[in-house]
């Protein structure tokens, strides 16, 4: 009877990948669900809290290695059926994400410099670049640029995986809003590369999913974080898998899923994580402070100001998200020269009507 299923399942090639995919997401989601509760057991006998400080939102001390949880439950998934097909070149960015989760657990248990972070997130992306061939080659005609020189194709994959990596580490600032951005943002990759065949990073990105999704119901209700674990996990992944997304999609040209503005659709997706980091980066320049010094300047904090809950304000973000998402579909078939303008100028109104509706509720609260 196994072999009759096995030789079914081989006539029948994408209901086998099918029942991977579904496989791969369930057995994450149960991983790192069954770890959550244990973790946090051991963060209360041990006393390994996040403790609530005058920056910080929360004011009950919380278990902060959710992303441990996370890790595990996508690490075992992946290796289990992805690694079950043709391996070509995960094992270097399974190797840069084992580096990406070091760098967390250090900076969760043991507060870590900066410097010291970009360096261990600088070896991880070179560990991809040079052995796992995940680079940007060209920007497809973005700001006129085609092919790179190879310095700028590394300066450039360099740039990008580094700024999505911590832009993700910065919106991790209150329940749920980090994980559930990041279920949009692996559900759509997954979908397309499902979409194109590409089974591996399918996969990865739906047993990540399913991870993300085992930890939220905890997050949601703010017995857990994700940690810097968690969130450098999450934004590394992302970063890679733009990367891939944008190369392939420039080799697929037939199908319903190849987009003439790949770019901009990867924008549109991470445009929460992206804008609100340059944004905070600028204001914190311009006020001559660094622009990794914490503030309460988030739009996340923004909207916690105006009223929103944690989960109205996760909701609302993702929300808009699918928003953007939705634009970058439809426009399918313009320049990114145009759309990506368009794409910040949008976020930009949306921030600064936020900005100015808190600041007038704040100062009639003040007047009373």
């Amino acid at each position: 009877m196994q072999n009759d299923l096995f030789k079914f399942l081989e006539a029948n090639p994408n209901l086998s990948e099918m029942l991977t995919l579904f496989l791969g997401l369930v057995s994450s989601f149960l991983i790192t669900r069954l770890l959550i509760p244990e973790i946090i057991k051991i963060s209360d006998a041990y006393n390994l809290h996040d403790q609530p400080n005058s920056r910080k939102i929360h004011t009950q001390k919380i278990p902060t290695f959710g992303g441990v949880a996370i890790f595990v439950g996508f690490i075992i998934s992946t290796m289990v059926w992805a690694f079950s097909h043709h391996i070509s070149n995960i094992q270097y960015l399974i190797g840069a994400i084992i580096i990406i989760v070091v760098v967390g657990m250090r900076d969760d248990f043991l507060s870590l410099r900066a410097n010291l972070k970009l360096l261990g997130q600088s070896g991880a992306s070179f560990l991809i670049m040079l052995f796992g061939e995940t680079r940007f080659l060209s920007l497809h005609g973005f700001l006129g640029i085609n092919e790179l020189p190879v310095f700028w194709s590394f300066l450039v994959t360099w740039f990008t995986i580094i700024v999505i990596t911590n832009a993700f580490n910065l919106i991790d600032g209150i329940n749920g809003l980090a994980g559930t951005v990041a279920l949009i943002v692996f559900g759509f990759y997954g979908t397309w590369f499902f979409y194109y065949e590409n089974h591996i990073m399918t996969v990865l990105c739906f047993s990540l999913f399913g991870a993300v999704l085992g930890f939220l119901k905890y997050n949601y209700q703010g017995k857990i974080f994700m940690g810097d674990t968690g969130s450098l996990l999450l934004g590394f992944l992302a970063a890679a898998t733009t990367i891939i997304f944008i190369n392939e999609n420039a080799h697929q040209v037939h199908g319903s899923f190849h987009f003439t503005n790949s770019i901009s659709i990867a924008s549109a997706v991470l445009v929460y994580p992206l804008f609100d980091t340059i944004r905070v980066f600028v204001i914190r320049l311009s006020e001559k402070r660094s622009p990794f010094s914490a503030d309460r300047n988030h739009i996340h904090h923004w909207l916690l100001r105006g009223g929103f809950s944690h989960l109205q304000a996760t909701f609302l973000v993702c929300g808009v998200t699918l928003g953007f998402l939705v634009f970058g579909f439809v426009s399918n078939g313009f320049s990114d020269n145009y759309l990506i303008p368009f794409i910040i100028l949008i976020a930009f109104l949306l921030v600064t009507f936020l900005v100015k509706k808190t600041k007038e509720k704040e100062f009639k609260n003040l007047k009373k």
